[in-house]
């Protein structure tokens, strides 16, 4: 088994942070091997970088590492998935604001290493981020074997069930746990309210305009009635009970396999994990990864899984209702991403085009059936 070691999150000056994946050399590489502890008589002599176009661009650099050895040894892999920050210094300091790779390389250093973690991540070799500078680089496991989930098909029956069980799990093992506060990158919503109310209301004309051919009536009515309570929803999102959440927990960000205790899961991309209160990652799931049939088919079952597993896992004094609330609270954070992601990222190819489409007839389906602008009045 390969033993998973982070070298740490600040940079020290013996090994460097290569600037784009096509820098990364056989002698860096068989340094940073090392400190992980699955190299020791080998040496890397040639590495294949394959560009990973999907998580390319914007926010960050991707590509997987096909590495050739000097000899064979059983602990050293023969693929790396590297995530490296954005080449741009401007746009690295504007994703600083929110904390988008210092978030992800504490999170490999300081929880998915513990030996009880509650659910399955991508084994990390390496994890670097410079303070100074904002540039970052995760070396990872190689999910390439497993089946990824696909926002545009959504996920089946099953494979929702794994992923609400788990999700439980993961909230159970954190909730209102002391060491959510101690660590300095986790951080509340409020801790950066100014910063994400300013981003949605700019990008929430840009997501009207390149979505106007299938936006509704109460989708439109939604998003503008929420950007004017963004503060007042941002606080209350970060009363306690407080868990980890992914804040990003969709069909892209699960991997499936089979193992020999069954179809298991690995969850990954941890850039926006954040202390709050966890239904937030359940409405997440269920407005972003079913279709909206399926969703109102399983959600029910969903739901009492969730609760259960909670329960199960050793919460206490958090009733039914709270869970209802706190979902239809939570869909807030899919509003807040396909606003942003509308109107900054592009969405022009024919697939793209696809995704938003059907992110939006999910989201208004969800949002009418909580009522969610009910709430908005409320906090209004």
């Amino acid at each position: 088994m390969v033993r998973s070691v982070v070298v740490r999150t600040e940079t020290d000056g013996t090994l460097p942070i290569p600037p784009t994946p096509d820098a990364i050399s056989p002698n860096w590489l068989t340094r940073a091997l090392r400190h992980a502890g699955v190299l020791n008589r080998a040496e890397v002599v040639a590495i294949d970088v394959t560009p990973i176009a999907a998580g390319s661009g914007f926010v960050g650099q991707t590509a997987r590492l096909h590495i050739v050895y000097s000899e064979q040894e059983s602990s050293a892999p023969p693929t790396v998935f590297a995530k490296l920050s954005s080449a741009d210094l401007a746009v690295r300091q504007q994703l600083r604001r929110v904390g988008i790779y210092e978030i992800e390389a504490g999170f490999y250093r300081d929880m998915a290493l513990q030996p009880a973690f509650p659910i399955r991540v991508p084994r990390p070799y390496l994890s670097l981020y410079d303070e100074g500078t904002s540039a970052s680089i995760l070396l990872l496991e190689d999910l390439s074997a497993a089946e990824f989930g696909d926002n545009l098909t959504g996920c089946s029956a099953t494979d929702a069930q794994i992923a609400v069980g788990q999700l439980g799990l993961l909230h159970a093992h954190y909730w209102d746990a002391p060491l959510l506060k101690a660590l300095s990158w986790l951080r509340a919503l409020t801790d950066e309210v100014q910063a994400r109310a300013g981003i949605y209301q700019a990008m929430l004309p840009r997501f009207e305009q390149r979505c106007a051919e299938f936006l509704t009536p109460g989708l439109r009515e939604a998003a503008r009635r929420f950007a004017s309570v963004f503060p007042e929803y941002s606080q209350q999102c970060s009363h306690p009970p407080q868990t980890l959440t992914h804040g990003d927990f969709r069909a892209n960000n699960l991997a499936f396999a089979h193992t020999s205790e069954g179809r298991g899961l690995t969850v990954f991309d941890w850039q926006v994990a954040r202390r709050s209160r966890g239904p937030r990652d359940l409405a997440y799931f269920l407005s972003s990864s079913l279709s909206v049939e399926l969703r109102r088919t399983l959600e029910e079952s969903l739901l009492d899984l969730y609760y259960e597993t909670l329960k199960i896992n050793g919460v206490e004094g958090y009733s039914t209702g709270d869970l209802r609330r706190d979902v239809q609270v939570g869909l807030g954070a899919p509003l807040t991403t396909w606003v942003i992601a509308g109107g900054m990222l592009d969405f022009s190819s024919e697939r793209g085009t696809d995704l938003l489409k059907r992110a939006c007839q999910r989201l208004d389906a969800v949002l009418d059936d909580h009522r969610l602008t009910s709430y908005l009045d409320e906090l209004a």
